[in-house]
């Protein structure tokens, strides 16, 4: 037996795998049980921004806040930032819990299968895109969500990672401590750089983060990969903020998971 293979076999003896919420052993990082509360998006959504919504609206409709247009190509989440999507994405970023990236990984991948069987080109794309940290952040953490989500997707969809092409070059104030969506738009702005200009020149690109909540930091990041030579950017992220339809209707389950202060916005 290989000495690797047997660290391994001690390490899930002294440690079992645990479902990475809830604790209950098992070998799923998320398990069925928590996953039972999550709030999947599905049809109607917005085309542009993979917003819910109303099911009396037709489909191809636009919903308010993309009614202005936006510079990203589209945009497609998991679920709802709400109970236990957003509980795990609080967990995954802000306690380490990395075992969290595999299947948020395998989750966005079948995002982008479900959007390209759809009609989105996204199986056209060159590369997977993190949003990334700036390194002082990144020390901080141990890691960047993003990246590691990306590692998680690449062989799933057979497309490789461009971890390189976009840098954060400017430590801004975390989104979540910033309010109102002009706010969040100025707080990122000139806080990314594109490098490789050449590569990044006629191609189209995935976009990954954690969780789109005004969509400012990815459309910052998709202005600076399009000033690059970017034809087309399309972002996917595990959560997003839930449409004030939504809210104002109360269709969120009941007892909707108190977070506050667990972190909506990108970092």
């Amino acid at each position: 037996m290989h000495s690797r293979g047997l660290i391994d076999e001690l390490l899930e003896l002294l440690f079992p795998p645990r479902c990475q919420l809830c604790q209950q052993p098992g070998n799923d990082p998320l398990c069925e049980t928590c996953l039972e509360d999550a709030l999947f998006i599905g049809d109607p959504i917005c085309d542009l921004c993979g917003a819910p919504m109303p099911e009396q609206r037709p489909a191809g409709q636009l919903c308010e806040e993309c009614r202005d247009g936006r510079i990203l190509s589209a945009a497609r989440a998991v679920g709802l930032h709400e109970l236990t999507l957003r509980k795990a994405v609080h967990h995954y970023k802000y306690q380490g819990r990395t075992r969290l990236a595999e299947p948020f990984g395998a989750m966005l991948a079948r995002v982008i299968h479900r959007a390209t069987e759809r009609g989105l080109p996204m199986d056209r794309c060159a590369a997977l895109v993190p949003v990334p940290l700036h390194p002082r952040r990144r020390a901080w953490r141990g890691f960047d969500q993003a990246e590691l989500l990306c590692r998680h997707i690449s062989p799933l969809i057979d497309l490789p990672v461009a971890g390189d092409v976009l840098r954060r070059v400017r430590d801004t104030t975390p989104q979540t401590s910033v309010q109102g969506a002009h706010e969040r738009r100025e707080n990122v702005r000139g806080a990314f750089e594109a490098s490789g200009a050449k590569c990044l020149r006629g191609r189209a690109l995935i976009l990954v983060d954690d969780v789109f909540t005004t969509g400012a930091t990815i459309e910052e990041c998709v202005s600076v990969l399009r000033n690059a030579g970017a034809v087309a950017v399309y972002a996917v992220t595990i959560t997003r903020t839930t449409p004030h339809w939504m809210l104002a209707r109360n269709e969120l389950l009941e007892g909707r998971d108190d977070a506050s202060g667990h972190g909506t916005g990108q970092a």
